[in-house]
């Protein structure tokens, strides 16, 4: 909605890399792809470091039982970093630099490996070296991106291209071409690192049937946005209900972001000035009273239509707003009997509150040319002509949403800087309104706190008003599907840590609601397609012996004694029927196939050590 870039257009990248159907493989196909598949296991196992952050610093000898996901994190790193260094052996000497890839599947692997490269830096955008090593906060997205909800989607993202990845890398491992140099050992070490990416897959699957990752999670992941400032929308091009709806929207993003950054400022910052919280309160009382006009407007209009249950919602947010721009009005007139040290400054942050207050005005009124010197006296636009047709309903509840969540941070920041400013005794009064024991002999003196405390109060009344407002509009936007619902999976993200249940939304596999998994036949109906038969009776008995004998090394596995001394994976995959019965046996996602390469206990005993050394890709 903003133009801004999000994380969800480089998954999506990703996925759509990884989903299309690819060419036979050519000539010196294995140690190119094995070289790009070791670029996109190298950026997956940085994403889940990322994630395994808080788990690495417990100490060791801490014993605290590990949740579902936990295990996943921790068998995922450990699936990554054993098919890394089957990679590293079978991409061979590199050269720098590197030549472009010859093999169409390498050049996709390399296209997916730059864009989940950049969507991770795009998230890192969101963070800042800290004081003592670790990482502060820039916006308010970096809760988003640290919560749970968000680490639990990224990671069943990460085992959906897992998965993918390991279904061409081991088509290319199994299948030689004539006439090209045979490679044995490398083609085995390949389908081996194919391998320990299905046991990643398996280990995110076990997850989600127990704890499945709703939908709302997987859209809010995807709609974290690169953290930065918007382009300034034209007000003069902006003549339709779209256009308006748009500008709305980025003007509300915009002073989300201005008003997280003045957050920064200290309290005896030059910048924190009477002038800028007297202009935020007049405008933001003109907002929130066309917020309560539009609120009220999508409420008559959905009352008859495709939304008749959102009405009471729209209704009760209209009332919240109209209450939230009395408690402002209140605010802006007691600004009027205080000042501070330093005047004239206005914020970029109550600038741009004065730009949301017009665009706001302009979709709320009937005028087109309506100003804030207009006033409220001009006609409302009908509800008929602020969304014509019943699809038009989920764009102006969007907006409406996005300002209600704008000017809750702007209430909860002019709050705190007011506070702040009043602690630092910059909040003045004139001294012939002080009390006769204040021997002050300058014109202005600090403000003792009972003047202070019913600016303060009026200031939470609002910031409680806003909130409310934005949690019925959140609402809507959720009976709407609205573009912005993704906000209100994001306040509820931060706000709580519980762990999501089934009933919280369904589990989506990967982008457009489809698991993109990949029904690959077994050896045997393999080879019989391979040879061209196509009696419907004999391919169904192949897959019949396919999945016989998926099942008795399934069960094998779970049968395995408790010793350390297993082969490791390479070894099992000295020919190419018994690599081809193992993968077949992986790739079914049966957590108990995963016993087949993994020691008894090995994520388990990493858990608390650091984390081993990344390789370069």
């Amino acid at each position: 909605m903003t133009g801004r870039a999000t994380f969800g257009d480089f998954l999506q990248a990703a996925h759509h890399g990884l989903g299309a159907a690819g060419p036979p493989p050519g000539r010196g196909d294995v140690e190119e792809v094995s070289r790009s598949l070791l670029r996109v296991v190298t950026i997956l196992g940085r994403y889940v470091q990322d994630m395994n952050t808080a788990l690495t610093d417990m100490p060791s000898r801490t014993c605290l039982p590990l949740g579902t996901w936990d295990r996943a994190r921790l068998q995922a790193r450990e699936a990554l970093t054993s098919s890394a260094g089957y990679l590293i052996q079978s991409a061979g000497r590199r050269t720098w630099p590197a030549a472009p890839s010859a093999s169409p599947l390498a050049r996709r692997l390399d296209d997916v490996a730059t864009s989940m490269a950049t969507g991770r830096d795009l998230l890192h955008t969101h963070f800042a070296p800290g004081p003592q090593g670790g990482r502060a906060h820039r916006s308010q997205w970096a809760l988003t991106v640290t919560c749970e909800q968000v680490n639990r989607a990224l990671l069943a993202e990460i085992g959906s291209l897992a998965q993918q990845a390991a279904h061409h890398g081991a088509n290319v491992a199994l299948s030689p071409v004539p006439g090209a140099p045979t490679n044995a050992d490398r083609r085995r070490r390949l389908n081996a690192a194919c391998q320990w990416l299905w046991v990643l897959s398996a280990s995110v699957q076990t997850a989600r049937r127990a704890e499945p990752v709703p939908a709302a999670d997987r859209d809010l992941l995807a709609a974290i946005p690169v953290n930065a400032l918007p382009p300034r929308p034209l007000l003069a091009g902006a003549d339709t209900i779209p256009g308006l709806c748009n500008g709305v929207i980025t003007t509300a993003e915009r002073l989300r972001h201005l008003a997280w950054q003045s957050t920064q400022q200290p309290p005896g910052s030059p910048r924190l000035t009477v002038t800028s919280l007297r202009q935020a309160a007049e405008t933001t009382t003109v907002t929130s009273h066309n917020c309560a006009i539009l609120a009220a407007a999508l409420a008559t209009r959905t009352s008859h239509g495709a939304f008749p249950a959102t009405s009471a919602d729209l209704t009760a947010a209209a009332q919240a707003a109209r209450q939230a721009s009395g408690t402002w009005y209140q605010i802006a007139r007691a600004l009027r009997q205080v000042t501070t040290d330093t005047r004239g400054y206005v914020s970029p942050a109550a600038a741009e509150a004065h730009g949301l207050a017009l665009w706001t005005g302009r979709l709320a009124y009937a005028d087109p040319t309506w100003t804030l010197a207009s006033g409220p006296t001009h006609p409302a636009r009908p509800p008929q002509d602020l969304a014509p047709r019943p699809e038009d309903v989920p764009q102006v509840v969007a907006a409406v949403h996005h300002v209600c969540e704008a000017l809750t941070l702007l209430t909860e920041t002019e709050h705190g800087q007011l506070h702040a400013a009043a602690g630092a005794g910059r909040i003045l009064v004139p001294t012939r309104t002080l009390p006769g024991d204040y021997d002050i002999p300058r014109p202005y003196g600090p403000a003792p706190p009972e003047r202070t405390a019913p600016l303060l109060a009026r200031y939470r009344d609002a910031s409680q008003a806003s909130r409310q407002a934005t949690a019925l509009t959140g609402r809507a936007a959720q009976a709407t599907s609205a573009p912005s619902r993704a906000l209100t999976t994001a306040r509820t993200a931060t706000q709580t840590t519980r762990p999501a249940s089934p009933d919280t939304g369904r589990d989506q596999g990967a982008p457009g609601g489809q698991e993109q998994t990949h029904d690959t036949p077994g050896p045997l109906l393999h080879t019989l397609l391979r040879l061209g038969v196509t009696s419907p009776g004999l391919l169904a008995r192949g897959a019949d012996l396919d999945q016989a004998s998926q099942r008795l090394l399934i069960d094998a596995a779970s049968e395995l004694p408790p010793t350390r001394k297993r082969p490791p994976a390479a070894t099992l995959n000295t020919t190419a029927g018994s690599a081809a019965l193992l993968n077949h046996a992986l790739a079914s996602g049966n957590p108990r196939a995963t016993q087949l390469l993994r020691q008894p206990g090995q994520a388990e005993r990493k858990a608390g050590r650091e984390p081993e050394p990344e390789p370069e890709p």
